[in-house]
Order: C-alpha cells, then structure tokens, then sequence
C-alpha cells in the first residue's frame, strides 16, 4: 500500500486570526487561493500554501503544508503572544513587555476615583542614553508644566532604554511636550478620563536630518520621539494583560488608517468597538476612522470583498446610531474634543443625525486642541459656518501656526504658544470680502498662469505665511472667477490649517502686506531703495540654526555687551499668572535716531522690530509665556548683541523653565 493510501482528496483549511488582521491564503506558485479578515475558511487540494497575515501596513507570513491526512486543518495566529521576527511589529515583543508591565503595576485603590497618565518611552540600545533629554512633561488646561508624581509612578523593571513617569490627574484634558526627531520641541493632546488610566508609549528615534547653511546643504542626526508611532489606549487597571495588548494594536491599526487613507472597520473590528466596554478612545479612533473613509470617497468600502461593511451614498441611521455611540457623549470630563469635532461632522454627512434636544446638550466649542490631524480640519471647517466653534487661546493660535507632520497626530511647537493670542477687530461677515480683497490686490502682482516664475520685488517681500495666504486665496477666487462662498472660504482654512478667527487676523495682514508692498511694483526708486535696504540685514540670519525651538540662540555672538554697547530685560507681572511682560533695552553710544534691529522669537508676528535711539537708550517690550533668546543688530556699528531670558537669574520660573 502506498503512502497515500486513505489520504483525502480535499481538505478544509481554517484561519484565525485578532480583529483587523487581514489573511491572504496563497498556494505553492503564489497564486491567491482566497482571502478574508480575522477568520478564513477554504477547501483546498493537498500540498504547500503561504499564507499572509497583514494588519497597519505590516506583514507576516506562515507556510502550511498540507498532507490530506486529515479532513480538517487549522492554523491560528495571535501577534500579542507570539515573539521574535513571525510577529507583525519587530519591535512589538518589548512593547508588549512593557504593556504587560505597566497594566500589571496599577495599584486597585486608584482604579474607581482617580484618573491618571503614564507616559511611557521605549528606544533600542544605541538611542538610551538620550531618553533623559527629551524634556518630557505634562501640561495642564493653563499650560503649567505639571510633576510627575514618584510615588505613583508603576514599579516597573525598566531597560536602559526606558523611562516611566505617572501623573495622577484630575478628568480633563492635558497636553504633553517632548523633543521630536526633528529637533523641536512639539506637543500633543492626551485626554484623563474618571476612574480610567491613559497609557501613552512614545518611541525615541534616530535620523538623518538635512539642513541649509549658507549656500550648502549638511546632514545632522536627530534623535528624538517620533510622533508618528505614538500609541495611546486607556485601561481601568483590573484587565488581564492580554485585553491590553490587544487594544493597543487594534489603536495602531486605526492610527495607521488614520496616516494613510486605509480602512480596517472590517466586521470583526466593528463588534469590538460596537461592545460598550471597549475602551472609550478605541471607540473613538474608530468613529473617526469611519468618518474619514466616508469624507474621502462617500461610502465606507471595508476590506472585505463582500463590502458588508460599507457606508450607501447617504449613510443610513443604523450607521450614524453606531458611530454616535462610538463617539460617546463629547461633554464628558476629559474625552478629547475629537469627539465633538467628529459629532459635528456627522451632522454635516447626514443633517438631523442628532435630534434638536441631542444637539442642544452637546459643547458649542472646541477648548482644547484636538489628538488627531482630522478632527482639527473639521473644527476649523465648523468655525467657518460658527466663529466661535474654536477657542482663541494662545494654544490654539500655536497649533493653527505649526500643526503638521505627524500625521495622524495632530502636533505643534511648544514654543509657538508664547505669542499672545490677539483677535481681529472684524466679524465673521467680513470673510468673503477680505478673501475677495486679499486675491485681487494679489492679482496685481502675479498673472494667475505665471505662479511658477520668479515672483515680483513686491511679493516677495512678504513673510512665508503671508504669501502662503495670498496665493491661496488668488488660486481659489481668481483663475475661474469665482464668488466668494462658504466652501471657499473653508478651503482655504483647512488649506492653512487655520479657524476662522485666526483666518480673518491672517488675511487682514495679509491684505496689509500686500498694500506696503505694492508701491514696489509701481516706483522704481523705492523698489532699488528696498533692494539696498537687504545690506542692512543682521548678518546672523545668514547663518546656520543651531536650536530649532529657540532660532536666534548661538547666531548672534552669545555676548550681551560688545563694544560699549549693552542688551538687558527686566521683569513684571501680568494679571495672568502663566503670562510675564519683559522690557528690553539696549544701552550705548548710538546718535539719537540711529537704528537697532530687535530679532525675536519666531512665534512673534512680526518676529524683527526696528527701534530708534533716543538719549543712549533703544526699548522694547513683549509679553511672554516662555523663554527664548533675542538677538540685537546695530547696522550703524556692525554690532551683534544675544541675550537668553531663560539664563537670567532674576527671570521668573515659567521663563527659566518653558
């Protein structure tokens, strides 16, 4: 009798997998056989098959050989309890470690009454020794640096390349701040919600970065939190560790969703997240995954061939009743303000989704930025139609000013928060007149079919952002002629990054810029006048940045007193504890009239102010919510004098220390 005898002809192969993995059965010549989500079941011929597990842009895969000596054959496969190179994330094994660690170290007293954070920070060996410089902290609603509690802090058995820190926190919503990859110093929304623990696990990592100086280009390594593998989950403290693995890959499959224009919301995920105790911000990375699908193409195609997961044109009511009840209710304590950005666009895809009395109950505005980069455009798309749909904080004008890049977070620079935030004298009825006003007098500089030649004197005399906003608002109204309508408008907001109040202070600038600059064009004397002018810029700005959160520190000479000439600050308080009003003043032998340049912050609008001597003396004064370093150019004198606020040794604790 052969060895074949009794061997079945046919046999039924049986796949398993976690919620959102993806299978892909392939037989012997690589050839699909079949494919399906979390489970799969096929009928094949004995021999060798492949098959692919897929899940946020990774993959695994495992050979099966089948001998037909069985009518039945299963093959499962579960990430969270697998390690090594077979996993999906080759660096989830530590992560897992880490999860299993932190979940493990919540102590039960704290778990009913209290909320806390725990930020986490992983790196691999060569990056450790750089996890204790990324000045990581916890900011409260005011923006004051908040302290980690030691006693709190989970008794974990931490690697080199590791460091925890706990902070037990009232229900609210925080942001942290951290050194990024890139070299700044960026920050990111995290929500505490009652008697529920937020995990945050950051990972340090390395890059080569490109900078300019002078007319050549270098490269530098960054080392630093890249934002794009942020990873955050909430937990009640009495789940058994394999739940939390779980939760954690289900939030970095959604994230990666959210980066790429994916969507895994195949049927097993949704009854994860249909479940009322799935974790209310898995919920709600869910939500804003369906949304984003159905603003990208109308209809919500799953990953399943059969599309039983899918948005009609117009969604239905069972499916705007699923993701409302994902979403939760946006007025609880501490639930990010993604979650009313996302009510809000929901009433926008399907219009009476909430009932008048629903619709009453929920928050009329955003406090807070938001987690994720989709939530903000649709904040400020809702400002547009209700101005004060969005808060106007001094955090808020700072992520409007440097949201972006770290998708699918929504991040922005610490130190864009220290310019104060002060609104536009206009009303929301002034918009399509000054985006009108701002694409005309833009018109007159630039043919609409010449954009990409060398622009005018006059143009390009204005600031980035300004000449973002003008050739914004002329692409948008000019070439077609079109009227000035609410879709318009939120366009170009979204195009900016910036809520409605902030566009209209944008485009009144802008509109402002434009009439200085346009005598240029007009006079030749005064365009060779401007020209000539540029000699007198401060020979500092020609040179390289050396810290990319505070521009003008190293550039200037690092010296406060050169050559009879002297720059010093003084201090005083404001009626806002987390705000400090400092006076500049440069002393020394200048002629009455003479010219200093003041180099500040770039988070200032205008960042260089021009003072005259008077008696010796040139002054200036700024209100602050932070330190940094201001340089001083005296053309008259060649002259370059620095100042750092944060090494004085009479500056407040909120300049020494932000």
């Amino acid at each position: 009798m052969s060895d074949d005898a009794g061997a079945f002809s046919s046999v039924t192969l049986s796949l398993t997998a976690r919620p959102g993995i993806a299978i892909r059965l392939l037989d012997g010549a690589l050839q699909e056989v079949a494919q399906g989500t979390a489970s799969l079941e096929a009928v094949v011929r004995p021999g060798l098959y492949m098959v692919e597990w897929s899940s946020a842009g990774r993959q695994s895969q495992t050979m099966v050989r089948l001998d037909g000596k069985q009518p039945r054959f299963e093959v499962k496969f579960d990430p969270s309890a697998i390690e090594g190179p077979g996993v999906l994330d080759p660096s989830a094994a530590d992560r897992l470690s880490l999860i299993d660690a932190v979940n493990g170290s919540i102590r039960p007293s704290e778990r009913a009454y209290a909320s806390s954070i725990v930020l986490v920070v992983s790196s691999d060996a060569s990056a450790s020794e750089h996890v204790p410089n990324l000045e990581l902290r916890l900011y409260d609603r005011e923006d004051v640096a908040m302290r980690a509690n030691r006693d709190d802090t989970p008794n974990l058995a931490l690697g080199p390349g590791e460091r925890a820190h706990c902070y037990r926190v009232r229900p609210g919503r925080y942001h942290i701040g951290f050194k990024a990859i890139t070299g700044e110093q960026l920050c990111q929304s995290v929500p505490a919600l009652a008697g529920r623990q937020t995990l945050v696990f950051l990972t340090l990592s390395r890059t080569n970065l490109v900078f300019a100086d002078g007319d050549e280009f270098h490269t530098e390594e960054g080392v630093g939190i890249d934002p794009s593998r942020t990873a955050m989950v909430t937990v009640r403290g009495d789940e058994k560790d394999y739940r939390v693995r779980e939760r954690l890959r289900l939030a970095s499959l959604m994230s990666f969703d959210l980066a790429n224009g994916t969507n895994s919301l195949s049927g097993d995920v949704v009854e994860v997240l249909d479940d009322p105790k799935t974790d209310p911000l898995l919920r709600l990375y869910g939500a804003l995954v369906a949304v984003s699908a159905f603003d990208r193409a109308g209809t919500m195609r799953s990953i399943e061939n059969n599309g039983a997961w899918s948005f009609p044109p117009y969604p239905d009511q069972t499916w705007i009743a699923r993701l409302k009840n994902w979403v939760s209710d946006p007025g609880q304590a501490g639930l990010p303000t993604d979650a009313l950005a996302a009510s809000w666009r929901l009433e926008h895809i399907s219009p009476q989704s909430f009932g008048s009395d629903e619709w009453s109950k929920l928050p009329s505005r955003i406090e807070a930025p938001p987690m994720m980069d989709c939530s903000w455009r649709w904040a400020i798309e809702e400002s547009i139609a209700r101005p004060d749909a969005v808060r106007g904080t001094s955090v808020m004008a700072a992520t409007s000013r440097s949201a972006g890049g770290s998708l699918p977070w929504l991040c922005w620079e610490l130190s864009a928060a220290k310019a104060k935030f002060v609104p536009a004298k206009v009303t929301a009825e002034d918009l399509p007149a000054l985006v009108a006003q701002v694409a005309e007098k833009v018109a007159a500089f630039v043919e609409p079919d010449t954009l990409s030649r060398t622009f005018s004197k006059g143009l390009e005399a204005l600031s980035p952002d300004l000449k973002a906003t003008a050739l914004r608002a002329m692409q948008l109204v000019v070439p077609d002629a079109k009227s000035v309508t609410t879709e318009t408008i939120a366009d170009l907001a979204v195009a900016l990054g910036l809520p409605s109040r902030l566009l209209q202070k944008r485009l009144v600038r802008t509109s402002e810029a434009l009439d200085q600059a346009a005598p240029a064009l007009i006079d030749q004397a005064s365009a060779l006048s401007q020209e000539n002018s540029l000699n007198d810029d401060a020979p500092a700005l020609f040179r390289r940045i050396k810290y990319k959160n505070d521009l003008q520190k190293g550039r200037f000479g690092g010296k406060a007193t050169r050559r009879g000439f002297t720059v010093s600050a003084t201090f005083d308080d404001t009626s806002s504890k987390n705000w400090v009003k400092v006076a500049f003043v440069v002393d020394g032998p200048a002629k009455d009239g003479e010219e200093v340049q003041f180099h500040r912050h770039d988070s200032f609008k205008p960042q260089m102010l021009k003072k005259r001597f008077k008696g010796g003396r040139a002054k200036m004064s700024v209100t602050v919510w932070g330190g940094f370093t201001l340089g001083v150019w005296i053309p008259a004198y060649d002259i370059e004098l620095e100042l750092d606020l944060a090494e004085l040794k009479d500056a407040p604790r909120i300049v020494r220390e932000r």
